[in-house]
């Protein structure tokens, strides 16, 4: 093999093409239509027009009738939970609501992991039982004093005085499940944002929490607010589901893995060179070498001009044995194809065994090292799932 295929890979490897995809599907607006339209059928939930909460007091007034969710306007009376037709995995919530004073409700992520709602103002060290929370689990089998655990204070208080509207954005993902029905992750909340205060950032919860309306684990599962301890109004109550992060991660580096082919067979050494990590690394096993990827951009923009002046024709193509990773991680493992053209000489094809890092740093992929383990037979890429 010569010099031009390991340089060649090696900048195929480096490259990175900085993707921005939306992914999001459809926001919901489960009050459009009507304060219940959305939710299972229940007494003790009304839409009215106006609420309003007075300083100092417990309850919250209420006048004529509209689309603000309202489940009673004392703190001795109880409703039952509300409950969405519609079941969700991986979703985002944008919740805007008012408690009066001393008033307690939840918003439970798939019937079963409660984000707290509370007044919580003027709190100095919240705890999990605050607004923002992530409520306690409870285990009746476990000693007396440790059978409620695993609750999560935020990080702030962000309460606003009651009787003032407040808003939540909670992003959340479900748990995920082998093909055996065994958990393989716990659900996570990715984050929680109080009156636009970060209080949770990446918080999983291994089990349901306290007093959840369903119990056990479940790839979806309805959106539920409590309604029994205590007033709560809502006003606005936006649902969008979100992608699985695996098919996010493989979209964005599918496309990555198609710009690189293209920047090789357009000679764009710039695209290479703006996207190398400057800590970046190759390992060839073949020549039992390492150095830096920056180190080698040097020795390779002439052969990228003569790809783009025409006078050579590259061409790279990738099949893959595993591909591991996380939103900002991944560890893709394969094996490359790269022909080469120049002038009138027959083509070559050399298929090389490569492991690549990548880091995803400000929604942008990019190589940290490259393993180019060692030569590989045409057997062995049609082995690999194009």
């Amino acid at each position: 093999m010569g010099n031009t295929i390991y340089k060649t890979a090696a900048a195929i490897s480096s490259s990175i093409l900085a993707i921005h995809l939306s992914f999001a599907g459809e926001t919901i607006d489960l009050l459009k239509d009507g304060p219940l339209d959305a939710f299972r059928p229940v007494t003790g939930w009304r839409g009215v027009a106006e609420a309003s909460a007075a300083a100092g007091e417990t309850a919250m007034s209420a006048q004529g009738e509209g689309k603000i969710l309202l489940n009673t306007g004392k703190p001795g009376d109880k409703a039952p939970y509300l409950l969405t037709k519609q079941e969700f995995g991986d979703v985002r919530i944008d919740l805007e609501f008012m408690v009066p004073r001393r008033s307690n409700s939840g918003v439970y992520l798939m019937g079963r992991y409660e984000v707290q709602i509370f007044d919580s103002f003027g709190r100095e060290r919240p705890g999990f039982g605050d607004l923002g929370g992530i409520y306690q689990q409870f285990d009746p089998s476990r000693p007396k004093d440790h059978q409620g655990f695993a609750g999560v204070a935020p990080l702030h208080n962000a309460a606003k005085a009651p009787g003032e509207w407040q808003t939540m954005t909670i992003v959340f993902r479900a748990p995920r499940f082998l093909g055996n029905g065994v958990k393989a992750r716990d659900a996570v909340f990715e984050s929680v944002h109080v009156n636009g205060v970060l209080v949770q950032d990446n918080v999983s919860s291994s089990g349901h929490t306290r007093s959840a309306p369903f119990e056990g684990d479940a790839a979806t599962g309805p959106i539920a607010i409590q309604g029994d301890h205590g007033p709560v109004a809502i006003r606005s109550f936006m649902v969008t589901p979100l992608p699985d992060l695996e098919t996010v991660r493989l979209t964005e580096l599918d496309a990555y893995w198609a710009e690189v082919s293209r920047s090789v067979r357009e000679g764009d050494f710039a695209a290479y060179k703006a996207t190398c990590h400057p800590d970046g690394v190759l390992v060839t096993g073949i020549k039992q070498t390492s150095y830096p990827l920056g180190q080698a951009l040097l020795r390779w923009k002439r052969e990228f001009d003569d790809a783009k002046a025409g006078l050579t024709r590259p061409e790279v193509e990738f099949r893959f044995s595993h591909r591991y990773g996380d939103a900002t991680t991944a560890h893709e493992a394969g094996i490359f194809r790269y022909i080469s053209r120049n002038g009138d000489e027959p083509e070559q094809i050399e298929y090389i065994h490569f492991e690549v890092l990548l880091l995803k740093r400000d929604g942008t992929w990019q190589t940290m090292m490259e393993y180019q383990k060692g030569l590989a037979t045409q057997a062995d890429w049609d082995a690999l799932t194009p």
